[in-house]
């Protein structure tokens, strides 16, 4: 099967401690967050990492909640996700709806009352011509 359908790709540099947000995917069928964690240096044995279910995303042109439908490398709460080292990586994707293709500013929010640990990103920017196209054949 082919799939025609531009996919829009673009490169984020958005950090919270060790948590690195490096792309976001946007297509007709979903909103793809791909992201990386390091263990830092308060690390000890016994280490982890999981996400809340109800991670959601916000964007400046709607007032809908974008819910996690899915995700691919990362387990939810209260599973964990032990690292072995602090040199481990964790690279993780998380799903959601399809955001709607016009110039915002999204927010992934894995908490409404954050704490130190929670991963929530504010105002990222997505200008659409910006973005990577990208298609299938």
């Amino acid at each position: 099967m082919k799939n025609n359908t531009p996919h829009h790709i673009w490169h984020v540099d958005a950090k919270i401690n060790s948590l690195q947000l490096l792309r976001i995917t946007l297509t007709e069928r979903t909103t793809r967050l791909d992201l990386g964690y390091q263990a830092n240096d308060e690390y000890d044995y016994g280490w982890w990492i999981n996400i809340y279910q109800e991670t959601h995303l916000l964007t400046s042109v709607s007032e809908r909640k974008f819910l996690m439908q899915d995700h691919k490398n990362i387990v939810t709460a209260p599973g964990r996700l032990n690292y072995e080292s602090r040199s481990d990586w964790q690279f993780f994707s998380l799903f959601f709806a399809p955001l709607p293709l016009v110039d915002q500013y999204v927010s992934m929010i894995e908490s409404e009352k954050p704490d130190k640990n929670n991963f929530n990103f504010y105002n990222i920017p997505l200008i659409t011509k910006e973005a990577v196209l990208f298609k299938l054949d």
